[in-house]
């Protein structure tokens, strides 16, 4: 039987052969084109790794053992015998084996195991005989998918024996798999997904729900059906939760996920909440999470930051994850600002509830009534966004899947550093290159060049932006791990990088060149297929994710190089890389110069410049067209591309790198380091620095902020501020026990324990400062516990108390108002009332 599809996840089994020992099973997870689902079992796959005769030191990096070790250690190797519960554990067999290392040709072994659980047992024993272990970290799967040369969302093809499992309708034991190119396919279109969202109540209806006591009663599921969103909800009755009884909820999920058996299962948050709440409510209630698609439980991850969840044949994303990992402009990540910032749905378009206010409509009211409404939509809603949010987030996940050859659901949880490793990885097996074991850093290094910003407002401005420039540095002057060297007794074979000194060989391209190169060369080649299409057209998208996906990879090989945990690290190209960016930009800082621009700021890559003043019939026109004749020069004269980025109509800087607002020629406003775009701001702050940057930028009229900021500054004193835009989130980064100086979150975590309320760590703690003596930290006061609020006076607790309106005047509202004013003439005693300017005019 030969069958064709997609893959979807791999994992593998054991099994007993013959003589009742456990032998290893891969089992591929795939999909056919029609949509049918079919398993794989592979079980001719043998683990295996490496051992070199191989020493390293930074003076001497391509230092190795004599040959002729090779031959004595094969022999200790095969008699290693490791005594585990009363069994014996022993190489299977050792294979002598040529490869590179590091460029090097060089002989070395290749170690056989019985089964994956002996790999780490007998690698440090062949460490024992002292030689070099290397590629014992690669799990198993993972490695069958390297040496297959198959990748997750891409074809794979199988000839063998239709065979019967029980969790299947069809399953082939294999005597081959392969690769098998796809013509498309393999998309989120084709895929079954859910996306699901757990709410509870809390006992007596105060705090943060515990999942020992307080039920979960409601699970809102989302999913597409014939190209429509649809939504169920799972809910508890009265009489239920008068029990505490959320076991038919339960129940009823994970028949609904058995029935809809998705590919994808998705969360927010949920490898960190949901599923770990599930987990003690089925744990209560003796109820196994047969989630797999083989009828497996759930498996739940232990250690690391974030906790996480594996599923059988099934790939379960955690959006919070990526979102963590991708969305650095969300600064604040729930699950409705994601989805406004993404355009899935807007915060004012949906209903929005706190903690207390979903167990007042829920303890409160009848199951008909429109507050006990107002909380299914909102479960809806939550439920709905998540579907939305995975809509638009894991194209691009899949395409990086394809790439890097991980499954998703891996991928997601991965760095960027990991996801380097792991594609470079799969690349060295196609160049038969060994991945070098793991060296540690050393220290840090300089950076890229930045020209401080010229302080205050500028109009008819250019960027221009060095396309792609590590990377194209990095390719230009070979710099790879494989071609640094010592000695500089050659200087005309030689690059030679500026003020670091740092040499890398001319010839040959080295390991990381010639990846670099085709994945430079692959992003141009779809970019160019990319003009055969419409914009609006699928194909056109399609590409555009491809290329994004290229990109990414592409441009995170020069930190990969610096990173201290990396396998291929070499500080000395990261260090040669930006030392070339320095020499690069100031050369480009000089040039533009020269040909009558007058450079305001520059940063690594990129520089901002703008005209002298003078009569000019077309401004714009002018700079355009000297801008144009300056990154022609630059790229003719210089191994990068320097392009036209933005002009902007206005722009104005803080003074310090990274942080200015600037109105671009299409209108749009761009903020880039300013509290707008930082977590620790509550909403009013950032409100009114938008509104004082708009009124800058777009009217030129300084007074008029000066204005409207003390206009709010009014509104906050009478109280006609909603409580939501004064509250100020700040993550939890540790259990509050291990805090030795209490922050205000940390303190506001700690006084909402006595409201039974338990903030998780990686929880964005929500407060507000209170009116009253001592510290501001100490004021803190989580705003989960608050029942009501009017004007500046909440009631928490059986008690009232008064927000501190002179805290959030002088520490909130002033100061981000202030960062911009300052820059037209206004010191912090403008904003008292009857304050005037006190500095020189800008107008």
């Amino acid at each position: 039987m030969e069958k064709e599809g997609f893959l979807l996840d791999i994992d593998y089994i054991t099994e007993k052969d013959e003589d009742g020992n456990d032998k290893p099973v891969i089992r591929l997870w795939c999909k056919s084109e029609e949509g049918a689902d079919f398993i794989v079992l592979d079980k001719n796959f043998e683990p295996y790794f490496y051992a070199f005769p191989y020493s390293y030191s930074h003076s001497h990096p391509h230092s190795y053992g004599h040959e002729w070790d090779v031959e004595e250690k094969k022999g200790q190797i095969e008699k290693i015998c490791v005594n585990k519960e009363g069994g014996e554990i022993r190489v299977k067999r050792v294979e002598f084996c040529q490869k590179k290392l590091l460029g090097v040709n060089r002989r070395g072994l290749k170690i056989f195991a019985e089964h994956p659980r002996h790999v780490p047992l007998l690698r440090e024993e062949v460490r024992k005989v002292g030689i070099t272990v290397l590629e014992a970290d690669i799990l198993f799967a993972f490695r069958y998918l390297i040496d297959k040369q198959l990748r997750p969302f891409d074809g794979v093809k199988a000839e063998g024996e239709e065979i019967e499992v029980g969790y299947a309708d069809t399953a082939i034991l294999a005597s081959k798999v392969s690769y098998n190119k796809m013509n498309g396919g393999g998309g989120l279109s084709e895929l079954k997904i859910i996306a699901f969202d757990c709410e509870m109540a809390t006992l007596g209806g105060y705090g943060m729900p515990s999942a020992k006591k307080d039920p979960i009663i409601i699970i809102a599921v989302a999913y597409n059906e014939e190209n429509e969103v649809k939504t169920k909800l799972f809910v508890m009755n009265a009489e239920e939760y008068e029990s505490r009884d959320d076991e038919k909820v339960l129940r009823d999920f994970l028949d609904f996920v058995e029935h809809f058996q998705p590919d994808v299962i998705v969360g927010y948050n949920s490898d960190g909440f949901d599923w770990q709440y599930i987990k003690e409510r089925a744990r209560l209630h003796g109820i196994r999470l047969s989630v797999g698609a083989d009828g497996s439980t759930v498996q739940y991850e232990k250690g690391g930051a974030l906790p996480g969840v594996n599923i059988t044949g099934r790939l379960n994303v955690d959006l919070f994850k990526l979102a963590k990992r991708d969305l650095d402009s969300v600064k604040v990540k729930t699950l409705e600002n994601v989805a406004e910032f993404l355009g899935v749905m807007r915060k004012n378009e949906r209903v929005n509830l706190s903690p207390r206010e979903i167990n007042d409509c829920w303890i409160d009211s009848s199951p008909s009534s429109s507050a006990r409404e107002r909380l299914y939509e909102y479960a809806r809603a939550d439920a709905v966004s998540t579907l939305g949010v995975a809509e638009k987030m894991l194209p691009l996940q899949i395409e990086l899947s394809k790439m890097i050859g991980y499954p998703l659901d891996e991928l997601a949880k991965m760095g960027r550093g990991r996801q380097v490793e792991a594609f470079l990885t799969a690349e060295a097996f196609k160049k038969d290159e060994l991945v070098p074991p793991k060296k540690g850093a050393e220290k840090t290094f300089e950076g890229g060049f930045v020209l401080p910003p010229e302080k205050g407002l500028h109009e008819d401005v250019i960027s221009l932006d060095f396309s792609s420039m590590y990377p194209t540095i990095m390719i230009s002057f070979n710099i790879s791990p494989d071609t640094f060297v010592e000695s500089k007794e050659t200087e005309e074979e030689l690059y030679i990088a500026p003020e670091v000194g740092h040499a890398f060989k001319k010839a040959p391209d080295g390991f990381f060149k010639r990846i670099m190169s085709d994945l430079i060369t692959r992003r141009k080649a779809i970019k160019a297929e990319m003009k055969s299409y419409d914009k609006t057209s699928n194909e056109y998208r399609l590409l555009d994710i491809q290329q994004q996906s290229v990109k990414i990879l592409t441009n995170s090989f020069y930190g990969y190089t610096g990173w201290s945990a990396a396998k291929f690290y070499k500080r000395e190209c990261a260090e040669a890389t930006t030392a070339w960016g320095r020499y690069f930009i100031k050369r480009a800082i000089r040039m533009a110069e020269e040909l009558g621009f007058e450079v305001i700021y520059g940063d690594t890559d990129s520089i901002f410049a703008k005209l002298p003043e003078g009569d000019v019939e077309d401004r714009r026109e002018a700079i355009l067209k000297k801008a144009k004749e300056v990154s022609e020069r630059i790229s003719k004269e210089l191994p990068l591309e320097l392009e036209i980025q933005d002009f902007f109509k206005a722009v104005f800087f803080t003074g310090k790198k990274k942080r200015y607002a600037a109105l671009t020629d299409e209108g749009e406003i761009m903020v880039r380091g300013l509290e707008v775009r930082r977590g620790d701001w509550c909403e009013l702050a950032k409100e009114v620095q938008t509104e004082v940057i708009d009124l800058i930028l777009r009217e030129k009229d300084p007074d008029a902020a000066m204005k409207y900021t003390k206009s709010v500054i009014q509104d906050l004193k009478e109280g006609k501020v909603r409580l939501d835009k004064l509250i100020i989130y700040k993550t939890l980064t540790r259990k509050i026990s291990d805090y030795e100086t209490k922050q205000a979150h940390v303190i506001a975590a700690e006084r909402a324990l006595a409201s039974r309320i338990v903030y998780e760590v990686g929880s964005k703690i929500p407060y507000v400062i209170l009116k009253g003596v001592g510290k501001t930290s100490d004021r803190a006061f989580p705003v989960d516990v608050t029942e009501s609020s009017e004007g500046n006076e909440i009631t928490a607790e059986g008690r009232k108390y008064l927000i501190d309106v002179a805290y959030y005047v002088q520490h909130q509202v002033i100061p981000v108002a202030h960062r911009v004013l300052q820059l037209f003439g206004y010191d912090i005693s403008s904003f008292e009332e009857g304050g005037q300017k006190t500095l020189g005019q800008w107008f």
